[in-house]
């Protein structure tokens, strides 16, 4: 039993492995401009084990953007059962979290990219995408809805302040190649927060 679980075990490392390449060569270099051989090079298998866990390249791709879609949306969809306090605490606690998230990603990031800018090639994937905003608004709304009861956020439509954050959030990564360590990060988070109410005073507003 024990020998069962391992192999089950190198089995799903060998996949993430493959993965893990996939995402980085991808997002580097496009789809048509990676081969399998490089992926399969890059997380040190041979070339026939990608198509053990991958049917095709197509395969292969989708699984490269729809598998950390998966990872990154309980931190995105959860905002009540994940950050607490009142709406302006709940959305601190929120950029804090979506922030560290995204700095981490940065390949992931440019990968989700080539998908954004072209629906035409890739209308499932780019659907996804979408349907991950489009829910996204929808679970913020009540907060924003509620801060703005309250006086605490801006009175601009509660979908417009969320889709200028997701824009926000998505382009520091794109446009900053400091480590994710770097305080440029936390300089980042407290221009995020601007972007639901007023800052009264920036260093102790994301403390």
């Amino acid at each position: 039993m024990n020998s069962s679980l391992s192999v089950e075990e190198k089995k799903k490392r060998k996949r993430a492995l493959i993965l893990q390449a996939a995402v980085k060569l991808f997002s580097e270099n496009g789809f048509a401009e990676t081969p399998i051989a490089a992926v399969a090079k890059e997380a040190g298998v041979s070339f026939g084990s990608v198509f053990t866990y991958f049917e095709t390249k197509e395969t292969l791709f989708q699984s490269a953007i729809l598998e950390p879609l998966e990872e990154i949306k309980p931190y995105f969809y959860e905002i009540e059962e994940r950050y607490s306090g009142n709406p302006m605490e709940k959305i601190k606690e929120m950029i804090h979290c979506q922030v560290d998230l995204f700095s981490k990603r940065k390949e992931y990031l440019l990968l989700i990219q080539q998908v954004l800018a072209r629906p035409d090639r890739y209308p499932a994937l780019f659907q996804e995408l979408d349907d991950f905003v489009n829910v996204f608004i929808d679970r913020i709304y009540p907060v924003i809805a509620e801060g703005q009861k309250l006086d605490l956020f801006y009175r601009d439509p509660p979908p417009l302040i969320a889709q200028s954050y997701l824009s926000l959030i998505n382009g520091m990564r794109l446009t900053f190649v400091d480590d994710y360590t770097n305080l440029v990060w936390s300089d980042m988070k407290i221009q995020a927060l601007r972007l639901f109410g007023p800052v009264s005073d920036a260093g102790e507003d994301m403390q």
